[in-house]
């Protein structure tokens, strides 16, 4: 008979298993040795040797969001009234930039047109003209009644702002027999850029205006351009559709020796700031009448000058304005 008693101790418990557990803690539980391991598990938990097991503090992925802190209407309010008040610091500056702009993409414009003018003049042996549409124009009605359409209709809408180039004859015309031709459609200026209305209506001249130059001493660091007035060309307007409607135009020649026909006499394309207000019917179709030009600021053309100054000799332009703006 064995001498070692046998005793039941009665079912033996099954080890409690923790969903929330990691994974090491799931096999201890499970492992031969769980007796000894639920020690170690009762002190990570927190449980006190031969005390009573305490809940532990089970961390919460979900803790980290809810303790964060939502903003409030008042703050939420105080941030747009900053961007609002920046806002309206910047404001001026970005439509001042984007005059600037204007002004430098008409500036570009101009001279890369008179070059082209200048360079199809000595290709074609012909001389060829830039014209512009003058605003006195509009007043001989009745022939402009037969030729309303589209193409007038336009240029209404873009006076003081509309010019071409114009030959007079091309390499290959018979002597006596020259054809005009537009050699490109009427261009348009940018929005917010129009030619001084001084080049059309000014009766005094020359007319003298002045710009700085940073690299002449003072006091004669104010240079003076003379601007002479435009000359005339009567050509078919607006198209070689209407042979008939010959018209004169202000222009400026470029000739076939790569100059200008004016000799002795630099010419100058003024530019200005601001809007061109053309009047409407009321369906809203353009009139036939002179358009309304206000400029801003008033007086930019001559006080914050903007020139393009073309050589008579080389028929060659440049940029002409005052060198601190």
């Amino acid at each position: 008979m064995n001498s070692t008693a046998q005793r039941d101790f009665g079912p033996r418990p099954l080890p409690v298993l923790w969903l929330d557990a990691p994974a090491d803690r799931l096999l201890i539980s499970l492992s031969p040795l769980n007796l000894i391991c639920r020690r170690k598990l009762r002190r990570v938990a927190g449980t006190p040797r031969g005390g009573v097991r305490q809940s532990a503090q089970r961390a919460d992925p979900a803790d980290g969001v809810r303790g964060r802190r939502a903003f409030t209407l008042l703050e939420m309010m105080v941030v747009i009234a900053i961007i609002g008040f920046m806002a309206a610091l910047a404001l001026p500056h970005v439509v001042g930039f984007s005059r600037a702009n204007s002004m430098t993409a008409a500036t570009r414009q101009l001279l890369d047109d008179c070059a082209l003018a200048r360079r199809r003049a000595i290709i074609n042996r012909s001389t060829v003209y830039m014209v512009f549409v003058p605003p006195s124009l509009w007043s001989n009605q009745t022939v402009l009644q037969e030729i309303y359409g589209n193409q007038i209709s336009n240029l209404v809408t873009h006076q003081f702002a509309a010019y071409a180039l114009v030959s007079l004859g091309s390499v290959g015309d018979q002597p006596g027999r020259h054809y005009a031709q537009y050699l490109t459609d009427w261009r348009i200026l940018p929005d917010g850029v129009f030619f001084a209305p001084f080049e059309f209506t000014n009766s005094v001249w020359p007319l003298y205006v002045y710009t700085t130059n940073t690299l002449i001493a003072p006091p004669n660091n104010r240079v003076q351009n003379s601007l002479q007035p435009w000359a005339s060309v009567t050509v078919p307007f607006p198209s070689l559709y209407y042979p008939n409607t010959n018209m004169p135009l202000p222009c400026i020649g470029f000739s076939p020796a790569g100059s200008l026909t004016t000799p002795l006499l630099n010419q100058y394309i003024a530019l200005a700031r601001g809007s061109v207000i053309y009047a409407q019917g009321s369906n809203g179709a353009p009139l036939l009448q002179p358009a309304i030009w206000g400029e801003s600021p008033p007086g930019n053309d001559v006080n914050n000058a903007n020139l393009i100054q073309i050589d008579w000799a080389t028929a060659r332009a440049r940029v002409v304005q005052n060198q601190l703006q």
